[in-house]
């Protein structure tokens, strides 16, 4: 089915991208024949519409990539018959999300003032429009605190309502979160950063963000832990051992 004929208001909701749509086809051919994947393709799409039916409105937002994407992932999961091991197709959701950091790794350092600087001035602007869009749509990201301590290079930021972990709750697919949510640190990685964050939205208050350089004393303090449910969430050392969370 063309993206064109899709059964959604578009006033009201927006359609996945180009780059969401390969992931999930790739992702499709990893393991059926070309009419099983054309099959389920569509099951996926109609399975994407079901889903907004019940959803916010959102389809004005400027960030909406980060709202309509991962409702398409959801969708695969959802109508694939053959659940694969989420942690085996991290890299996809990733290069699907944010592959745009491997070349961004290639010139940004975080380790680097200057660098540093820029990405505190990136996170702030992203801050300033989700709380611009949050009284337009009261269901999408609802911030909770930006701030940069320019001295010792540390940005941090955070937001007490995401509508990814919204949508799992409301759907009972809090398992399938994880590999969206993990992306954010493989991303701070590819920046030669570190991301502190020890809760998320679907767990915890707040979905909280600490982003250093990864030689900062800071980062030196906390290890990154796969709790059970597949979620990385940063342990401080003395407090953790060094192994993976029961």
């Amino acid at each position: 089915m063309k993206e064109k004929d899709l059964p959604i208001d578009r006033t009201r909701h927006a359609v996945y991208t180009k780059k969401a749509k390969k992931c999930v086809l790739r992702l499709l051919h990893r393991h059926y024949d070309d009419q099983t994947c054309q099959q389920l393709w569509e099951r996926i799409q109609l399975q994407y519409c079901e889903f907004l039916r019940d959803e916010p409105p959102m389809a004005g937002a400027k960030i909406k990539v980060s709202i309509y994407d991962p409702i398409l992932i959801f969708a695969w999961y959802k109508v694939v018959p053959d659940k694969p091991e989420l942690e085996k197709v991290q890299q996809d959701i990733f290069r699907c999300f944010m592959g745009s950091f491997d070349a961004l790794g290639k010139v940004f350092n975080l380790n680097r003032r200057l660098d540093n600087r820029l990405a505190s001035r990136i996170f702030q602007k992203a801050n300033d429009i989700r709380v611009q869009e949050i009284r337009r749509f009261p269901g999408s990201f609802r911030m909770g605190s930006c701030s940069y301590d320019r001295e010792n290079g540390v940005i941090r930021y955070s937001f007490t309502q995401c509508p990814n972990a919204e949508f799992a709750k409301r759907h009972h697919m809090e398992d399938v979160l994880p590999v969206m949510c993990n992306c954010d640190h493989i991303a701070m990685q590819k920046l030669h950063a570190s991301l502190i964050r020890e809760g998320t939205c679907v767990e915890s208050p707040c979905c909280d963000y600490c982003i250093v350089g990864d030689r900062h004393p800071l980062a030196q303090g906390y290890e990154l832990v796969r709790k059970e449910n597949g979620l990385l969430v940063s342990v401080r050392k003395q407090a953790s051992g060094i192994r993976e969370e029961d």
